[in-house]
């Protein structure tokens, strides 16, 4: 195996390994599904050296941060000054949003210019986590189709932090139903639930509603149109899934929408000001904005860039 070193940046000192096994995260026939389903659940996962400290990391940041709940959006995001979003730690967790097996899964999937620009934390208490309603992720209006482009291509790597599977929450897709592209969401009341719209799932098949069951370090992966969502934690088990967006770097980051209601019930996701980061390939849509939001990032910024340049190089 080759290794890949960043030890020419700012920030603390990380070797991640490209070889075989990282090419081969996302199968010729995972592939196909994703395609046509909306969705993939891959065979491989994280390295467990890498999933051993992706818990340990989250666990740090759950004790440093105790004041939030459900839903935390843009982890990757260190809470620095200049920033509005992001978690004390955050820039342990951007390690994860740039490390090769998440980035070569994604480029398998939607092509070899990719773009960051979301993530969350998702926590379902054990006995008490709330329920996902169904929805699609294409209610987010900034990632739109590039030129020429009907559709946007998206990557949402869904990790489990826990095994996660039907009784505590985890995820569940409805294969093919984004072919139709976006779809209306009603407003929700339920404070219970965990987010506050969702789809009227009536008119579809049951037998095509599939259960995401991972083991921790595992993920899947699901496009802006495919209606997901996840059931109440009824169990004696914790459920928390780490989520990165990517997105095709032939499409569009638009700012000009302002802010968004984004995921959850907290107050508007400021989508306009977000940074993004290019961190695969080569940026095509010049309308792609990669300065604004990234006040003193400049070390998320120099790893960015110095892993976009050696991953490119081997994996393009």
């Amino acid at each position: 195996m080759l290794r890949e070193s960043v030890k020419e940046v700012g920030v603390e000192r990380r070797e991640y390994e490209i070889g075989v096994e990282t090419r081969e995260m996302v199968s010729d026939a995972e592939v196909r599904h994703f395609k046509e389903n909306g969705f993939v659940i891959p065979a491989a996962g994280l390295r467990e050296d890498d999933a051993r400290e992706m818990r340990e990391t989250i666990e740090r940041i759950l004790i440093d941060n105790p004041d939030w709940h459900g839903i935390v959006r843009m982890p990757h995001i260190p809470l620095r000054e200049g920033q509005i979003e992001g978690l004390i730690g955050g820039e342990d967790l951007f390690r994860f949003a740039i490390h090769p097996t998440i980035i070569e899964a994604a480029r398998r999937l939607i092509g070899p210019n990719l773009i960051l620009w979301g993530g969350e934390i998702f926590a379902k208490p054990p006995g008490i986590g709330k329920r996902t309603p169904w929805h699609q992720d294409c209610y987010n209006p900034a990632v739109k189709p590039g030129p020429g482009r009907d559709r946007a291509q998206s990557a949402q790597v869904w990790i489990a932090v826990d095994d996660v599977d039907a009784t505590n929450g985890g995820l569940r897709f409805i294969a093919k139903s984004g072919r139709e592209g976006r779809l209306d969401h009603a407003k929700l009341q339920n404070a219970a639930d965990l987010l506050n719209f969702e789809i009227d799932t009536s008119g579809f098949d049951p037998r095509d509603m599939v259960d995401s069951v991972l083991p921790s370090g595992h993920f899947s992966v699901h496009d802006l149109y495919v209606v997901h969502g996840a059931n109440a934690n009824v169990s004696g088990r914790r459920r928390i899934g780490l989520t990165f967006h990517y997105m095709a770097a032939e499409d569009i980051y638009d700012r000009s929408f302002g802010d968004s209601i984004g995921s959850g019930r907290d107050k508007p996701a400021p989508l306009a000001s977000r940074p993004i980061w290019l961190v695969l390939g080569e940026n095509q849509v010049e309308l792609n904005d990669f300065i604004t939001g990234h006040q003193n990032l400049q070390d998320l910024d120099e790893l960015a860039e110095a892993t976009r340049r050696r991953l490119t190089a081997r994996l393009g």
